[in-house]
């Protein structure tokens, strides 16, 4: 059974800039903490970057995925999505104290990042990392890679299916909530999930 290694993440939702989390040899991680902490979009980048629709995401587009909030007025934000600091002219320390952040509302789409990313490192049976990355596009599209090399949403999704990661049976994650869900379905509910988890929906006619 393979495992996540890290998760890094570039301007999505309200992780701005650059982000690495750590999950360390475990083959199962709990995210915990409290309201406000980034749980849910801690979760809502993990089924991004395993092809997750935006839809299932809290959001109705890719383009509500990227960050958007405060910004620095002297930073400027490059249409791949990276950012760019101008020369300071003045002490270093006044761009530092605040002065020079301001809301984006009050910019508008010059100061917003276009373009977001996130990154899974995978360690599969063999002990070979794999790296998935998924990208937001500054023209709102998803772009996908397989160890920095681009393939189609069909090879992506077929890659992760060879390691048994199952976009339709979302076998990857549990969310909040996820375990009274299942104990309060039906019998019939109960074996399609079952069904959809080990892909043997896929090969079965519908049952009576």
């Amino acid at each position: 059974m393979g495992k996540l290694v890290r998760l890094e993440l570039f301007n999505f939702k309200s992780y701005k800039g650059h982000h690495v989390l750590l999950f360390g040899d475990a083959y199962f991680t709990s995210i915990i903490g409290p309201n406000g902490s980034g749980k849910s979009n801690s979760m809502d980048a993990i089924s991004f970057v395993l092809g997750m629709k935006s839809s299932h995401l809290r959001s109705t587009n890719l383009k509500d995925l990227v960050y958007r909030g405060r910004v620095l007025r002297t930073s400027k934000v490059n249409g791949d999505g990276s950012a760019t600091a101008p020369e300071q002219n003045g002490n270093a320390d006044e761009a530092q104290d605040g002065s020079d952040v301001e809301d984006s509302q009050t910019q508008g789409d010059r100061g917003d990042p276009r373009s977001a990313w996130v990154m899974a490192v995978y360690e599969d049976d063999a002990g070979e990392e794999q790296q998935w990355k998924r990208s937001i596009t500054s023209g709102g599209v998803s772009e996908y890679r397989i160890n920095n090399k681009i393939v189609t949403a069909q090879q992506y999704n077929e890659a992760l299916e060879a390691e048994n990661i199952l976009i339709k049976a979302r076998n990857f994650l549990v969310f909040q909530g996820d375990v009274e869900a299942i104990a309060s379905q039906s019998p019939k509910d109960l074996t399609r999930l079952i069904e959809q988890i080990s892909g043997s929906l896929e090969y079965k006619a519908e049952y009576e």
